[in-house]
C-alpha cells in the first residue's frame, strides 16, 4: 500500500465523480506525490498551490464538513499528533511523513468514506504550513 492508493479509495467512496471531483483527485495525487518526495527522496522544490487549486481544495472539504465524528477525528489525529511544534525539529519532512503515515494506514484499514473527508479536512487546513501561509 501506499499513500498514492487514498487517491483510489477517494474516487471509490465518491461514488458519481464530477468534473470538480476529477481535479481535486488530480491535486490530491500531485499532493502526495510532493510529500513522498520531500520523505523520500530529501530536497524538493517548496509547494506552491495557485489560487485556484486552493479554492478547489476548500470547496472539496466545505461540502463533506461534519459528515464525520469524533471517532473518524480520533482515528485520523492518532497518526496525525502529536503535531509538530515550531521548533527546529518540525520541518517540512516531519510534516509529510506524518500525512503520508495517515494517508497510508486509511488505505491499509480501508476506510470509511467519513473518515477520508475528516482527513483530506485535516490535510488541506495543514497544506498552509508546508506552503508558509500558516
Amino acid at each position: 500500500m501506499s499513500a498514492q492508493d487514498l487517491v483510489t479509495q477517494v474516487r471509490a467512496a465518491l461514488g458519481r465523480v464530477q468534473a470538480s471531483d476529477e481535479a481535486y483527485l488530480g491535486l490530491l495525487a500531485r499532493r502526495l506525490e510532493h510529500l513522498e518526495r520531500l520523505v523520500h527522496g530529501g530536497a524538493v522544490e517548496p509547494w506552491r498551490d495557485t489560487h485556484a487549486e486552493r479554492a478547489l481544495g476548500r470547496r472539496f472539504v466545505r461540502s463533506r464538513e461534519g459528515t464525520w465524528n469524533d471517532g473518524d477525528e480520533n482515528l485520523v489525529r492518532a497518526w496525525l499528533d502529536p503535531w509538530p511544534s515550531k521548533r527546529a525539529e518540525a520541518d517540512a519532512q516531519a510534516w509529510a511523513r506524518g500525512m503520508l503515515t495517515a494517508a497510508t494506514r486509511l488505505s491499509e484499514i480501508e476506510a470509511r468514506a467519513e473518515t477520508l473527508w475528516f482527513f483530506l479536512w485535516e490535510l488541506e487546513g495543514r497544506w498552509a504550513l508546508l506552503e508558509g501561509r500558516g
